[in-house]
């Protein structure tokens, strides 16, 4: 969730070691270059995140938004191909980002500044959860005050055991951003608990938990010294606890100077990682001839103007890494 998109005109309607968390950070391979997902389809002009998927990744769920807000967009994978995105049935009447499904693709969980008349009124930005049934949608429902904190809550991912993970903004704390988890207890949400490795002033966001829990994807515009960016962060689980954030590298993520990468989702496999940035293709040498200057135009009408889009990147090489190492 970078700077620039939490200062969308959406947002105001609800009123010592280089680039990582520890020393054993430079173990990690860097990865292969990202590749822009389905440009033109889901990636498209608009300002589009990272896609999350059913379980049989047959459906997917990501946020459009311009100026004036989010809407949640549903797409299908039909002969291969994704289908033109359509708002879900769920969404659109407010502004709305960040699906999230369940791993067994039951539910989804989202954020949205939708209001009931229960709603506290210093809760701006609270986690709903939807329901999926068969092909539709069921009604959305707020998330309990155990999950609900603060004043706003952003971006959920949910574990196997049902385990929500989620970054909580506390107005109380100059606005301090930190991640938390809910577990579950007899069928209901526990008080969060923020996790230990983050800390306000870490700026962490965007928590993405594998299924198993034995590690979260997430992002953060703190930890690298001198850049105030979102990167990508990845944590291991460790016994009961969990390890140091370490960087993601990927080759040729600061040739032209860093991008801004977030919102992390897995893809079915739990091994693709699928993130959001205003990274851009390389601009072929000037003079263009004419069929390169065609390319270039068809490709900025299609995705490629700077704005946010979906990208994707494998992780086997880092996880198997971290494997071979214990």
């Amino acid at each position: 969730m970078p700077a620039s998109f939490r200062s969308h005109a959406w947002l105001a309607l609800v009123a010592g070691v280089a680039f990582a968390g520890g020393a054993t950070a430079a173990t990690l391979p860097v990865l292969a270059a990202p590749r822009i997902f389905a440009p033109g389809v889901i990636s498209g002009p608009a300002n589009d995140e990272s896609p999350t998927f059913s379980p049989d990744g047959n459906t997917l769920l990501f946020t459009r938004s311009g100026a004036g807000g989010g809407t949640i967009m549903e797409s299908h994978r039909v002969d291969g191909h994704w289908s033109t995105p359509r708002i879900a049935s769920f969404s659109g009447a407010w502004p709305e980002l960040a699906p999230q499904f369940s791993p067994d693709g039951s539910y989804v969980v989202y954020v949205s500044i939708r209001r009931t008349d229960s709603t506290p009124a210093q809760q701006q930005v609270n986690l709903w959860r939807v329901d999926h049934h068969g092909s539709g949608w069921g009604q959305p429902v707020r998330l309990p005050a155990a999950v609900n904190i603060g004043n706003a809550v952003w971006k959920a991912s949910i574990a196997q055991d049902g385990s929500i993970y989620f970054l909580s903004i506390d107005a109380g704390k100059d606005k301090g951003k930190r991640l938390y988890v809910s577990h579950v207890a007899h069928g209901a949400y526990q008080p969060a608990q923020p996790l230990a490795f983050s800390h306000y002033g870490d700026d962490d966001v965007d928590p993405e938990i594998a299924p198993d829990g034995s590690f979260m994807v997430f992002a953060s515009d703190h930890r690298l010294p001198g850049d105030s960016k979102d990167h990508l962060f990845i944590v291991f689980r460790e016994g009961g606890g969990w390890g140091a954030p370490q960087a993601i590298r990927y080759a040729g993520d600061d040739a032209r100077g860093f991008s801004t990468d977030y919102l992390p989702h897995l893809g079915p496999d739990h091994r693709t990682l699928y993130f959001t940035s205003d990274r851009t293709e390389a601009v072929a040498h000037y003079p263009h001839t004419p069929a390169q200057a065609r390319e270039y135009l068809q490709r900025v009408e299609a995705w490629d103007n700077g704005n946010f889009n979906a990208w994707s990147v494998s992780l086997a090489p880092l996880l198997e890494a971290h494997k071979a190492a214990l």
